[in-house]
């Protein structure tokens, strides 16, 4: 039987997109929540340098949300200075029906997440429910409910609309096991919201997502780290902005260097962590570990 469950969340919580901005000028990406109307980097007017070097980002954005600047413009200054909204990462999981989703166990990514932080798996429904397994047993939220604890998660995958009858039908096969999923039931470390979903994932049998979810390293490495890596390079830019107001990035020249390695692959096995190391651009690489069977994610270095 499912139980509800209130927020706990603080009402200062950052719930929904801040709105993070980028624009290239003298050879810098300069990043802010407001358009200044001078560089910060060259104090150059930004309405007024038509001859400013600024290379293609090659790494922008495909799709990108853009915003006119302010004054009379040149064509050719207005196609250097054009900034665009950083795409947010972060999603309203009642919004995105038969997908699975990931939080902080407490608070919010961009306010509350350090790298000791443990993440909190669920599964939606068709309709936007929410289903989760911790120590409180299974959990059944509302989309009606909207829980604010859950304004602010990853997307970790979801199926196509045909799917979705059988998704939910699943999911209910797997929540109808109580004694599986009961409050006695719950470990920590080896029968948690992880071991929950990845069960439903396995009785499933979608493609892909479902082979995965066979292997506790292989989900998290395929499924998981690439969206915590996207997370937690937008969360430390968030933190540095929120200090400074703006921040200034000035390109590198691109280097071409062939990797040699000894082995085709790496492997990874359970029980293993993996570590990120800082790039040159001051951002950290993600990794994660898998300690038992609960994902244990290092965002990256998250500067304070």
């Amino acid at each position: 039987m499912y139980t509800d469950m209130s927020a706990t969340t603080s009402t200062t919580t950052i719930t929904s997109d801040p709105g993070i901005l980028c624009f290239h000028h003298c050879n810098a990406k300069v990043f802010c929540f407001t358009l200044p109307h001078t560089c910060p980097h060259c104090n150059a007017p930004l309405d007024a340098d038509a001859d400013a070097d600024v290379n293609e980002d090659e790494d922008a954005p495909s799709t990108v949300d853009k915003a006119a600047t302010a004054g009379p413009q040149s064509p050719a200054t207005a196609a250097r200075l054009l900034p665009f909204r950083l795409p947010y990462p972060f999603v309203r999981a009642t919004q995105h029906p038969c997908a699975i989703v990931l939080r902080p166990s407490t608070g919010d990514f961009l306010n509350d997440y350090s790298n000791a932080t443990d993440l909190h798996i669920a599964v939606t429904t068709s309709g936007g429910d929410i289903v989760e397994f911790d120590r409180d047993g299974l959990r059944r939220h509302r989309r009606d409910d909207n829980p604010r604890e859950w304004w602010q998660s990853l997307l970790v995958g979801d199926l196509p609309e045909p799917w979705h009858d059988y998704w939910d039908e699943m999911l209910q096969q797997i929540c109808a096991q109580s004694m599986r999923w009961s409050m006695a039931s719950y470990e920590e470390t080896s029968h948690n919201c992880y071991a929950f979903v990845l069960a439903f994932l396995q009785a499933l049998g979608h493609g892909q997502l479902s082979e995965a979810a066979h292997s506790k390293t292989a989900f998290c490495e395929k499924y998981i780290v690439p969206r915590t890596t996207t997370a937690g390079k937008y969360i430390s830019l968030y933190r540095r902005l929120r200090r400074n107001g703006v921040h200034v990035h000035r390109q590198q020249p691109k280097l071409r260097t062939k990797l040699k390695s000894s082995s085709p692959s790496a492997k990874v096995c359970d029980g293993a962590r993996s570590t990120g190391k800082v790039s040159p651009n001051g951002f950290s690489s993600n990794s994660i570990g898998i300690i038992g069977s609960r994902p244990r994610p290092k965002l990256c270095t998250i500067e304070e």
